[in-house]
């Protein structure tokens, strides 16, 4: 019998490799996660908060903590399953922020297991090292990748649902498009996806594969329809996915602020962000081109390459779009790679071509390993950099001193995940999107817009009376907000290094309390 020795020492050779990269990455991806007590993210807070409140809210489609948003009265929890994947973690108010990021340290980790396992499953060679190449690929995906929100849980559904689309599992698709609508506001990315992926099917093999378009949009369809908040889930997939891009994308009829993260990003993120992703797409098409002329590139190649040029065109749009981008580029590289070693005895390939070999693989893995460890030593002072919820002591102030029940002001709409976080007793205007109070009130959110951006004069009178509030809360982090709130006289009754709480005189409003 042959000796099968040789055989079992590579496979485990291979198995303690793959974990020895497992670990690291897990421990790489600890450090950034605490590097910092604080989310990396500021609405990592509401996440935490909501998910600390799931078990007593239960499938409530009301939401009064936004009283002048659509939410109010017709909640819809677009990230439903995330929330439930928080929830165990966040189950104790004083250690809710702790737990939310070990659970977004986890999911993290997932993520990166997902995308190893989906090449493996798709027939890459070494999905260790491609695992290693994306989790090194740039601290803008590797920061995405840690943050405590539902985007994350949306980078596996991605990477899943596109595995399934090579390996051709529709049924499986489906469910996937299904349980991504129970998970996060966008899940028709995976039917945009797919249809890249039936346009590749179409120019590599002369006839399109429209199953996966089809399973991908059902199960989508399927799970919108099928929340546990319908309908209510097909208006607030409206209003995040068209109503937002029409304003973020088209420019906003009423000059509103929205998300950093919808901001295009400039060219040169791409390396100093980015450098790995820029790499995988640079080389990818290259070897794409390479592989196509010796006959040698795949169907599974030629479908990657249409998803990744389409995540790329949505990353010039949007910066956020890295979290696809990134593993699509990584995915597409390693797989013009296979490609071009398929069939080939890599033994025989190193007796004859050892010199050749020996040095590209040298300066492939210098490359690999310093960019990597770059990746994770910029990302981790990005993290270090981040600030703690600066109108924490502004709230917890106002829940200890205003009836619990009563409406608060305050001046941005990204001001609500902070003091919702700290304070769930209190009401307040809108919070996570200006959409959501756009599409329902339209005058009082323009008043707010005027009033906040100096526009308009503070009357404390009036900015009481329009939103029934007797106390103002403001970030130090907008001192043209504080001197808009000076110049109007307001009376101070608390203040930090963080935020100011401001007195407004009663008028023709009894009480400052929601209807």
């Amino acid at each position: 019998m042959p000796d099968a020795s040789p055989a079992l020492s590579r496979r485990a050779l291979g198995t303690i490799f793959s974990c020895a990269v497992a670990l690291g990455i897990a421990a790489e991806l600890r450090a950034v996660q605490f590097t910092t007590p604080h989310m990396l993210s500021r609405d990592g807070y509401y996440h935490a908060r909501y998910a600390n409140l799931l078990p007593s809210r239960g499938l409530s489609r009301k939401f009064e903590w936004t009283q002048y948003s659509f939410w109010k009265d017709h909640f819809s929890d677009k990230e439903f399953l995330f929330h439930v994947w928080l929830a165990p973690f966040c189950r104790s108010e004083a250690t809710m922020v702790a737990g939310a990021k070990f659970a977004a340290w986890l999911l993290a980790g997932a993520v990166i297991a997902a995308f190893a396992f989906a090449l493996r499953a798709t027939g890459v060679r070494g999905p260790p090292i491609w695992a290693f190449a994306l989790a090194g690929s740039g601290s803008h995906f590797i920061y995405r990748l840690s943050e405590c929100r539902a985007h994350v849980l949306s980078i596996g559904f991605f990477i899943v649902g596109t595995a399934l689309l090579l390996k051709g599992k529709w049924k499986w698709l489906a469910a996937v498009g299904f349980v991504y609508a129970w998970s996060y506001a966008a899940p028709h990315l995976l039917v945009a996806i797919a249809l890249a992926h039936l346009a590749a099917t179409w120019i590599h093999n002369g006839k399109p594969e429209w199953r996966g378009a089809a399973a991908a949009a059902a199960g989508v369809f399927a799970g919108l329809l099928l929340h546990p908040y319908s309908p209510n889930s097909l208006h607030m997939w409206w209003v995040q996915n068209v109503v937002v891009l029409q304003q973020t994308w088209g420019g906003s009829t009423m000059g509103l602020t929205w998300g950093d993260e919808f901001d295009a990003v400039p060219t040169r993120s791409l390396v100093t962000d980015s450098i790995g992703v820029f790499i995988s797409l640079a080389a990818g098409v290259i070897l794409s081109v390479v592989s196509a002329r010796a006959q040698r590139l795949s169907s599974r190649s030629f479908s990657l390459l249409f998803i990744t040029f389409a995540t790329f065109g949505l990353y010039c749009l949007s910066g956020r779009f890295i979290e696809y981008f990134a593993p699509s580029a990584v995915w597409l590289l390693a797989s013009v790679i296979s490609d071009l070693l398929e069939g080939r005895d890599l033994a025989e390939l190193w007796k004859t071509r050892q010199g050749s070999v020996t040095w590209v693989a040298t300066v492939a893995a210098l490359l690999l390993t310093q960019n990597h460890f770059h990746t994770v030593g910029r990302t981790m002072k990005e993290a270090g950099r981040v600030k703690g919820p600066v109108m924490s002591g502004a709230a917890k102030w106002v829940r200890a001193n205003v009836p619990a029940g009563a409406n608060v002001g305050h001046l941005n709409w990204g001001d609500f995940v902070q003091l919702f976080a700290s304070d769930p007793d209190h009401r307040y205007i809108n919070g996570l999107d200006p959409a959501f109070m756009l599409v329902t009130d339209p005058p009082r959110i323009r008043y707010w817009e005027e009033v906040r951006t100096g526009k308009k004069p503070l009357d404390p009178v009036e900015f009481g009376d329009t939103f029934l509030t007797n106390v103002l809360v403001v970030t130090r982090e907008v001192p043209r907000q504080v001197r808009i709130c000076e110049d109007a006289l307001l009376e101070r009754v608390y203040e930090d290094e963080g935020a100011i709480v401001y007195v407004l005189p009663k008028a023709s409003r009894a009480e400052a309390e929601p209807k």
